[in-house]
């Protein structure tokens, strides 16, 4: 009978070891170098003993021990989170649109008169865009556009 660790090791198990090394980061158990290799060497191992390998020198992860009663809901129920990257897009939307306004305030104040508010239609339509994709927890981007291109490209190589 084969060793359980040279069983190989399959996508979702090195996504569970890397968010293991994560959260041994944000403990401040390794720096991100020692992140970064450890991540790399879990991406190429191919059996479950080279994936472990990386955590040989790490404490184990603390159980949870369960202490609810049967039947009982054992998590409560989370408030929904904003990705950082769209925490990122917010504060740049809130930044392009505090310079905007201050700007216009500014020329305002210059000229003595209040001139059209212009800045709404750079915050107006942008933060309306945002909002929808944060609302509606849509991801932008173009890769599976430039995935399907690939796939064709690599279909007319090979078909030559």
């Amino acid at each position: 009978m084969q060793n359980a660790d040279n069983i190989r090791i399959s996508d979702s198990e090195r996504e569970q070891v890397v968010g293991d090394l994560g959260r041994h980061l944000t403990a401040g158990r390794l720096t991100i170098g020692e992140f970064d290799q450890r991540v790399a060497q879990v991406y190429r191992s191919t059996t479950q003993q080279q994936a472990h390998q990386v955590l040989r020198d790490l404490p184990p992860a603390p159980q949870a021990v369960a202490t609810a009663r049967p039947g009982a809901p054992t998590t409560r129920p989370s408030r929904r989170r904003i990705p950082g990257h769209q925490r990122i897009e917010w504060l740049a939307w809130l930044a392009a649109g505090g310079i905007n306004i201050a700007i216009w305030g500014i020329v305002s104040l210059a000229t003595g008169v209040m001139i059209y508010p212009w800045p709404i239609w750079v915050i107006g339509p942008w933060g309306l865009v945002l909002l929808g994709r944060t609302l509606l927890g849509r991801e932008g981007g173009c890769s599976k556009i430039t995935d399907a291109l690939h796939d064709e490209r690599i279909r007319v190589v090979g078909g030559r």
